[in-house]
């Protein structure tokens, strides 16, 4: 069968598509920073909820929906000669958030010291400067993220859960004097203990007797 242009216009035309920059990211805040408040260099205070919901969920301009991989195991089909892949094990592929600066750079802040409270590599520059080095729990530092992808009329169609989720790492940033027209981005690295794709999906056909 020869490649018919009607019929792939009206695919695209009957199915759709999404474009990437229509999605929103949420997290909850973590109960280990919870009731707490972020100081601004001016000394104005904000309360983690005003952080998250009234600026970060603005300021998330990029991030990558989560992967997985099956490692496998090479085995041989009949006990010798070729081989095949055998999935033994699976592995879930970091996230990353790229964010927007405010002018006041809460938002480094608000990164820096949730890394810092999950495991202290530095002191406090208000208050004791040498570290402890020590982690906290695990319950204590993880959060549940989530990501909505929106149709072109902006109705969510697929939700993606991260639980336990928590910054493993945060990028340099370079700045120079010669670069005038492009905005300060944080680049942090999200791991978590496992995801799911809400919203549709497979199911199993309906067993009449």
């Amino acid at each position: 069968m020869g490649f018919n242009l009607n019929n792939f216009k009206s695919n695209i035309s009957g199915y759709g598509y999404l474009k990437p920059h229509a999605f929103e990211v949420a997290l909850s805040i973590p109960p280990i920073l919870q009731n707490k408040k972020l100081e601004s260099y001016d000394g104005t205070e904000k309360s983690l909820f005003n952080v998250t919901n009234d600026i970060l969920r603005y300021r998330i301009d990029q991030v990558k929906i989560p992967g997985v991989s099956l490692l496998s195991a090479e085995v041989q089909r009949f006990g010798f000669g070729p081989t095949q892949k055998i999935p033994f094990n699976s592995y879930y592929h970091d996230t990353t958030f790229s964010i927007l600066l405010d002018k006041k750079a809460d938002l480094l802040h608000f990164w820096y010291d949730w890394m810092r409270t999950i495991f202290e590599f530095n002191g406090s520059e208000s208050g004791i400067r040498i570290p402890k080095y020590v982690s906290k729990y695990k319950s204590e530092y993880t959060s549940t993220m989530q990501i909505f992808l929106y149709d072109q009329v902006g109705n969510i169609v697929k939700k993606i859960n991260l639980y336990e989720a928590f910054p493993s790492s945060l990028l340099e940033m370079p700045l120079a004097w010669n670069d005038k027209g492009d905005l300060i981005r944080l680049a942090t690295s999200i791991t978590y203990s496992q995801f799911t794709i809400e919203g549709g999906g497979l199911k199993d056909p309906l067993v009449t007797y």
